[in-house]
């Protein structure tokens, strides 16, 4: 299965974020789902970090 780009996770984390804001939510689905976003949360992270990187490297060989 491919790698989710950060659009995916963002996405992944809006749907997240509206399940958890259904004031009839169960407390144990709240968890989960907390978990859940979490986890792509720190997917998106990482990706953003990959791409910092690379705009450094970027930045550095145009300046040389």
């Amino acid at each position: 299965m491919p790698e989710k780009d950060l659009e995916a996770y963002l996405d992944e984390l809006k749907e997240i974020s509206e399940q958890i804001s259904d004031e009839n939510i169960k407390l144990a689905d709240a968890v989960s789902l907390y978990k859940k976003g979490m986890a792509a949360a720190d997917k998106a992270s990482g990706i953003l970090e990959k791409f910092e990187q690379e705009l450094e490297i970027v930045q550095d060989e145009s300046e040389e």
